[in-house]
């Protein structure tokens, strides 16, 4: 294989589709925050502040709270091509998590938790579909312990470390190049900061800031290909190399603000700002060929966004709830760097769902629906100008129990 194919091929397939919002966000975080819409930075008044607000975690009302929630995500990636044949991708995931905080005196609580905050979904496109089979995922996996402190009845802080460990993996194969399987994983390290103020005992405004961290990858990235060889026939040659990948994950600032209609009836409404332009590249190395050490960089050029988010609950006197939202995610990647494994639209988000308590348990449920708007991509094959189309739409379930005393 020559080498300039095999950069063109590792390039373009060792990233994994977006999921969620723009660009690589992940918010399916608790059940009940997404009911309302995940506008809950100004809310925060259950475990999953550790990831909305830290700050939020002295005003709960119970000394210890545990929350276990799990997601199941059906995604559809629709790809037109420029020859009008459409291919869909279809990847199924699940996505669970933990959130635990414990209020250690009347003005410290400290929290815990374990969840995907970026990715966690990935493409799974067929071969009689796309002219290849291509299969990728990842997942950004964050441990965060949490601390948070009450300056007064009126305004608390938050503090969190967010240690992630990533793990990548591609599999896909082109006849006339042979297969490539990349499996690589990575760790580091980053921060949050929450603020939580109450002006009245109606009103909340919340702000949270989530800090970058870059990423390092390493693993392995096998290549099986077949050539022919004079004197020889055709001699499959396989390589197993070690290989990295790096790339930066942003910093995220959200405003949320909260207002009790009455004491039965919430709303909320956040604004969500993502600074996806440093994801400027993805930086792939394949370590010891014969020819030498192979590197790329796949330009991703990302924007940064804004994401919009309005929720509302409504709490029945029997103990149950119903909850509401609705959301805005703007793509963060640009018309020209799209591609199959990274698919990234405008998406209109309607979600609902309900909760129930009874006695120290309560269980709350959540239904999502995103729908994206389709994105053309202008490019020309032989001279002769092409259109590819790209869309994403997605089904989500979530059930989630939370224990408090």
């Amino acid at each position: 294989m020559q080498r300039k194919t095999l950069i063109f091929l590792v390039s373009v397939f060792f990233v994994t589709a977006g999921l969620w919002a723009g660009g690589w966000n992940n918010t399916l975080m608790g059940c009940r925050a997404l009911a309302m819409g995940g506008a809950f930075t100004g809310v925060a008044d259950d475990p999953s502040a550790i990831f909305y607000n830290p700050a939020g975690l002295v005003f709960q009302r119970n000394n210890f709270n545990f929350s276990v929630d799990a997601f199941s995500v059906w995604p559809t990636h629709e790809y037109t091509m420029p020859t009008g044949s459409k291919a869909q991708s279809k990847f199924h995931s699940s996505i669970p998590q933990i959130f635990v905080s414990f209020k250690t005196s009347d003005r410290v609580t400290i929290g815990f938790g374990a969840y995907t905050p970026y990715a966690g979904g990935g493409v799974d496109w067929k071969k009689e579909q796309l002219g290849f089979p291509l299969k990728s995922h990842m997942g950004i996996f964050s441990l965060t312990p949490t601390i948070a402190f009450q300056v007064n009845e009126k305004l608390s802080l938050g503090f969190n470390f967010n240690f992630y460990r990533a793990v990548l993996e591609v599999d896909t194969e082109m006849e006339a190049y042979g297969i490539i399987k990349s499996e690589e994983n990575g760790s580091a390290l980053s921060a949050g900061f929450g603020l939580m103020f109450k002006p009245t005992d109606k009103a909340s405004i919340g702000l949270s800031i989530r800090g970058p961290a870059r990423m390092k990858l390493t693993g392995k990235t096998s290549i099986k290909t077949e050539t022919e060889i004079p004197g020889f026939g055709n001699v499959v040659l396989s390589f197993n190399p070690d290989s990295e990948t790096i790339f930066n994950l942003p910093w995220d600032i959200e405003v949320g603000f909260s207002y009790k209609i009455t004491d039965k009836l919430l709303l909320s409404t956040s604004a969500q700002y993502t600074m996806w332009s440093i994801l400027d590249k993805v930086e792939k190395t394949i370590k010891g060929m014969p020819s030498g050490d192979l590197k790329t960089e796949e330009k991703m050029g990302f924007d940064n966004i804004l994401i919009l988010r309005a929720g509302v609950e409504y709490v029945l006197p029997v103990g149950l709830a119903l909850r509401a939202g609705v959301g805005l995610d703007r793509s963060a990647m640009p018309e020209e760097n799209l591609n199959p494994a990274n698919i990234d639209v405008n998406k209109f988000t309607v979600l609902a769902g309900i909760g129930y308590r009874v006695g120290r348990m309560q269980l709350d449920f959540v239904y999502i629906h995103a729908q994206g708007k389709e994105r053309e991509k202008k490019t020309t094959m032989f001279g002769f100008p092409m259109t590819e189309r790209y869309n994403l739409s997605a089904i989500v379930l979530g059930l989630g129990i939370t224990y408090s005393f």
